[in-house]
């Protein structure tokens, strides 16, 4: 979606009924657009989840269709490419606008906004480097210094089209995924050097030297629901504790304990590559919906971490297309069906 529809949508100022449904229809149809004992990430394939304004519900029954913009920017429409208005009413209020700018004589970063669940987050952000520098290639990202309270983390980048591929700026979004919720931290970040490259399995080279440091609040409303499993259950016949599942539309994060962590680690760290940066998923968990669907994680987009000390493991999957969390029936994890109740929903 251009500049140019955001102004057409801003001059219906008493839309009816049904040019309220008309413009909620053309912006979902042009979102569309084209460390510890043992861990293991990975290749980062951020994926089209929903959330689309912060006051979207406002906007549907008033004439305050701007809200749609100041609710969630543009380019994070465009990423998490919404489906439906159930899913888009689900997630319409956690967007934080930071609009940080960090600039330097090698080039300027500007943080737009972030979302998150309980263990994953989202941080969209520009980069603009000195001019005749163009940045046209098919993936960047930076080496990140973060500063949290948070004993392990992974992270990675997607640029987002922008419209524009032969100039000096790029649209990102970082993802970074970790053991608890970043939802209301400040974190110190220092981003180092722009390294670009080409489309897997290119090497990445630095295109912009430097550094950008700043200090981020981190205030997006995390959608994560928290399940207490407590469940013995066998992981590659050995015996574990199934402690928990933390789910939302975007990821889905399982806490196991086992005091046989060491030899499970062997089978569930294997990353058999079945396709060029394509892995398969060693711990799949199949979630099944009260319209009788399933999903089963069987190609592995997230992070997986093991600690011995506590006998604890826990791993992250993120989602290819958003999933509706409030209407899970029941989750299957190495043959042990887990239902879950609809109470409160």
């Amino acid at each position: 979606m251009r500049i140019k529809n955001i102004h057409e949508a801003f001059e219906a100022l008493t839309p009816t009924k049904d040019q309220k449904e008309k413009i909620f229809q053309n912006l979902l149809t042009n979102s569309q657009i084209n460390h510890k004992s043992q861990r293991r990430t990975a290749p980062i394939k951020l994926r089209r989840y929903t959330i689309l304004a912060a006051v979207l519900m406002v906007g549907l029954t008033t004439t305050a269709f701007a809200a749609i913009y100041t609710g969630l920017d543009e380019a994070l429409i465009q990423f998490l490419k919404p489906s439906n208005k159930n899913q888009v009413v689900h997630m319409s209020n956690g967007a934080f606008t930071i609009n940080k700018i960090i600039k330097n004589k090698q080039g300027s970063l500007t943080i737009r906004q972030v979302i998150g669940d309980s263990n994953l987050t989202y941080i969209l952000m520009d980069f603009t480097a000195p001019k005749g520098t163009d940045l046209n290639a098919a993936r960047y990202r930076f080496h990140a210094d973060i500063d949290s309270n948070q004993s392990s983390y992974s992270t990675g980048y997607e640029v987002i089209d922008d419209g524009n591929p032969y100039d000096n700026k790029i649209s990102l979004v970082m993802n970074i995924m970790t053991n608890n919720s970043l939802a209301g931290q400040t974190v110190d970040i220092i981003f180092r050097d722009l390294e670009a490259a080409d489309p897997f399995p290119g090497i990445f080279d630095t295109v912009v030297s430097g550094s950008w440091e700043t200090s981020l609040k981190l205030d997006f409303k995390e959608y994560s629901t928290l399940h207490q499993i407590n469940q013995a259950i066998s992981l590659y016949g050995y015996k574990a504790t199934l402690k928990t599942i933390s789910v939302s539309p975007i990821s889905i994060t399982l806490k196991i304990e086992s005091d046989s962590l060491q030899e499970i680690n062997k089978f569930a760290f294997k990353s058999e590559e079945i396709a060029p940066n394509i892995y398969l998923d060693d711990l799949p968990i199949t979630i099944n919906f009260t319209d009788g669907t399933s999903e089963t994680t069987r190609i592995f987009t997230g992070m997986s971490t093991s600690y011995y000390t506590s006998n604890q493991l826990i791993t992250l999957k993120t989602f290819d297309r958003v999933i509706n969390d409030k209407e899970i029936e029941s989750f299957i994890f190495f043959g042990k069906k887990i239902p879950i109740k609809t109470t409160g929903r």
